[in-house]
């Protein structure tokens, strides 16, 4: 056995003992675990339909009009900072993942209980609001602003190291990727055709740059090297590589429309195939 191997055993037994802590502190965290019972009114809410979910990629950019007026037709997630792009103006997300911390932290930057992201997103959608999918911790945020359509919170505290699980009414494996949460969540929702788009995974080629909006104010602030990317996109390809096998056992197909897509998790079908030419 190698030493890598030998690394990769220790890591994983860690991890399950973590996991088992992480079980029992949830069963005494009686607030997350009354939110995430909520997340049981979206159990097969769409079942056997179809959904589109977004990341924020140049690749978006590329869409034809007749591609994106189809896509208005279909029920999309959006993620992070879709919202930025034109496209936004033309596709309206039933679903809207934020998952990581910055969008509810911010709030506090500016001692209000209203993240900018947050309420940016709900001022884009004024008259059809998407779902929010986020974190139990983001509640003082999404409370005011989410009152036509209940939040699905997520609480996701344990480490995948064998499987991933779709039950978001508990304590599930971190993602980490918002477009892995998202694809759980729609598996939860009942969804048999998950199709993805912008996932151009190839960050780590260009130190953060390259969306289907303009990013030049997130870049400024933009401290991570490639050390730091190489190593996320590691662990997070093996969570997707989890999650793929987790929709196979399913039965539900998780497909890549993304062009160029790096990320080789899903099996990739052509972007024409399903929503016609540009």
């Amino acid at each position: 056995m190698s030493k890598f191997d030998s690394k990769d055993k220790l890591d994983a037994l860690i991890y399950k003992t973590y996991n088992v802590l992480s079980d029992i502190i949830f069963g005494f965290n009686f607030q997350s675990k009354s939110l995430v019972r909520r997340n049981a009114a979206y159990k097969d809410i769409h079942s056997g339909q179809r959904c589109f979910i977004l990341g924020t990629g140049p690749s978006l950019a590329c869409l034809g009009e007749d591609q994106i007026e189809r896509l208005s037709t279909e029920i999309v997630f959006g993620v992070n900072s879709l919202y930025k792009s034109t496209l936004a103006n033309k596709i309206t997300p039933k679903y809207y993942t934020l998952i990581d911390n910055l969008y509810w932290e911010d709030a506090r930057l500016y001692s209000t209980s209203l993240s900018p992201t947050f309420g940016e997103i709900a001022n884009k959608y004024l008259h059809n609001p998407p779902v929010f999918i986020t974190d139990p911790r983001a509640k003082y945020v999404v409370e005011d602003i989410a009152s036509e359509n209940n939040p699905i919170y997520i609480y996701s505290k344990k480490y995948p190291t064998e499987e991933m699980s779709a039950d978001i009414t508990g304590n599930v494996y971190a993602a980490m990727n918002c477009v892995t949460y998202s694809v759980l969540a729609a598996i939860f929702m009942g969804f048999k055709e998950v199709y993805i788009l912008g996932c151009d995974y190839n960050a780590f080629c260009n130190f953060g740059s390259g969306h289907c909006y303009d990013d030049k104010d997130e870049l400024k602030n933009n401290k991570y090297n490639l050390g730091f990317y190489l190593k996320f996109y590691a662990i997070t390809t093996e969570f997707h590589y989890l999650t793929a096998k987790l929709a196979k056992n399913a039965g539900i197909k998780v497909i890549n429309l993304t062009p160029g897509s790096l990320l080789d998790a899903y099996p990739r079908e052509s972007l024409e195939g399903v929503l016609g030419q540009c």
